[in-house]
């Protein structure tokens, strides 16, 4: 079945691919704009034939161009042969007629000898100069035309006459009577002889007029053979280069129009189409491909829509987070106010400002402080990261100790690390100087990483290392403990996020530690990664300036 042309759209269609700017493009434009050429390569192009049937037809008329040159050839050939075998026969008609010429004249001297001489021998070679005149003679008259036999005849009768005369000289002569013989031959025989001779020269001169005339028409008919197979071999190659470029052309334009047609789709202009009078293959690709950029105008058109439905819904979620972030924020005061009168008035019983505390209510109120407290760090973690997320967490930049900073970490946690029997070691340099930066929240992050390198570390040690790589500090937390998948170690710094969820419900946390670390960390311009084991332990380790001249933004 033959495919159907395709139908353009009225959107955006892709203009014709014309030809590039070389010389043999601008001459294939030339012809395809200005000559019947681009009409015919339209034609061909609107055949319903496949590509394959397309070009065997040219290949066949191509063939038949050949097979009729070589007729054509061969005909010529022809021509120029019996033309050729026409003047060898004129040839031999011009030699046979000098022969007789020479026959007569053999035949008048031989009779004057015979007169001269009164020789009776001689006259038996006038007569086989005779015998070859009428042979040769003869060979005349087989291939003669109508208007030359008569003149033969007359030679023919004329020279019977002669032969009579030539009999009755030699029985003069045989006689004994030389005068009668001569007075014979002047009255008789010369007239005869030069009658014969008159004859046999206009003979002569008709078959040389012949082969002159029949030289110039084979001349003539050579002359219009060349120039016919010179005009046929041209105008062959004239046709075959216009059948090739008329094929070549019809299959070059839908291609050229496809790439125009991918070049836009690329660029992302998919409403674009390709329009192609072929209705072979190239036309059925064109409807493929308009089909194509339809629907690729249409998911265009869809995912456009939903982006804007996203971005919509985006905003409105980064509206509804930041109302979230600046309402927690502002609720820093009100939520740690009565957590700290809790936790005041729970140390002041536990003291005995009110008085004794009886023995049973003694660790309930314990229970009751220590779960404040962290219930206390749950909400300051809690309004860190919404003050972070709200834009109105601010670096308090001072001038620090790393050794005291450290310190403060191991005074903090060391009690946590005996009651697991956990090795808790320090290692800072005496020559760091003094840093600048925000020794609380650094102090926070190191909590953050040293309590839970504690916390997930059954047995072996805790270390806090602090290197100086030039005008930056090193900050690496390690641990000997469980260690973290590989698979999920980027997940570790994701708010509310554990490597694994049976790790909340076995060792608990929120998961907010590692993801304000990160944050903080980030705050003085600096990073953190992670190094770990599954079984060997994990190694925090986070960089930042040792003077932080101003903080990043948040």
């Amino acid at each position: 079945m033959a495919p159907q042309e395709a139908t353009p759209r009225a959107d955006s269609v892709v203009p014709i691919a014309a030809p590039g700017s070389g010389l043999g493009d601008r001459t294939a434009l030339f012809l395809l704009t200005r000559s019947p050429l681009g009409a015919l390569v339209q034609w061909v192009a609107r055949v319903p034939a496949s590509i394959h049937a397309k070009l065997l037809c040219a290949f066949l008329l191509v063939v038949l161009l050949f097979f009729t040159m070589g007729a054509m050839s061969l005909d010529t050939i022809s021509r120029m042969s019996r033309h050729s075998r026409l003047l060898d026969e004129a040839h031999k008609r011009v030699d046979s007629s000098r022969q007789v010429e020479h026959a007569l004249a053999m035949q008048m001297n031989f009779t004057a000898m015979a007169l001269l001489l009164k020789d009776e021998t001689t006259i038996g070679k006038i007569l086989r100069e005779n015998n070859r005149f009428n042979s040769t003679l003869a060979q005349i008259d087989q291939a003669a035309p109508p208007e030359e036999r008569d003149l033969i005849q007359r030679i023919r009768a004329a020279q019977d006459e002669a032969l009579t005369s030539v009999a009755d000289i030699a029985n003069l002569l045989r006689d004994g009577e030389p005068d009668e013989a001569m007075k014979l031959q002047l009255a008789s025989g010369y007239p005869l002889y030069e009658r014969i001779e008159g004859l046999v020269g206009n003979l002569v001169k008709t078959e040389e007029h012949r082969m002159e005339s029949l030289r110039e028409s084979v001349t003539r008919a050579d002359r219009r053979a060349m120039v016919l197979v010179g005009a046929f071999v041209g105008t062959s190659i004239l046709l075959a280069l216009a059948l090739g470029f008329v094929i070549s052309w019809s299959l070059i334009l839908p291609v050229r129009e496809a790439g125009g047609f991918l070049s836009a789709v690329s660029k992302g202009e998919f409403g674009a189409t390709i329009s192609v009078p072929n209705r072979d293959e190239f036309g059925a690709l064109a409807d493929h491909m308009n089909r194509m950029s339809v629907a690729l105008h249409q998911l265009d058109e869809d995912q456009r829509q939903a982006a804007r439905q996203l971005r919509a819904l985006n905003e409105q979620l980064e509206r509804a987070s930041r109302a979230k972030s600046e309402f927690l924020a502002s609720m820093s005061h009100e939520l740690r106010t009565p957590m700290n009168a809790i936790l005041g008035f729970t140390e002041l019983l536990l003291d005995g400002t009110y008085g004794d505390v009886p023995e049973p209510l003694k660790q309930p109120l314990a229970d009751i402080q220590t779960n404040g407290w962290h219930l206390l760090r749950l909400i300051n973690d809690v309004l860190d990261l919404s003050k972070i997320e709200a834009g109105r967490m601010e670096l308090s930049l001072v001038e620090y100790l790393v050794p005291d900073v450290v310190g403060t970490v191991q005074a903090s946690l060391r009690s946590l690390a005996m009651e697991k029997g956990l090795e808790f070691r320090i290692q800072v340099p005496d020559d760091i100087p003094p840093a600048f930066g925000d020794a609380k929240r650094l102090t926070q992050c190191l909590l953050n990483l040293a309590g839970n390198a504690i916390k997930f570390t059954p047995s072996g040690r805790v270390v806090i290392q602090v290197e100086r790589q030039g005008d930056q500090l090193l900050y690496r937390v390690s641990d000997t403990g469980i260690g973290i998948p590989k698979d999920q170690i980027e997940n570790v710094f994701a708010e509310f996020r554990q490597a694994d969820a049976t790790i909340a419900r076995e060792f608990g946390g929120t998961g907010l530690g590692l993801s304000l670390t990160k944050k903080f960390v980030e705050l003085h311009g600096g990073r953190i990664w992670v190094e770990s084991e599954v079984g060997r332990g994990s190694t925090f380790v986070f960089s930042i300036a040792l003077r932080v001249e101003e903080a990043a933004p948040a």
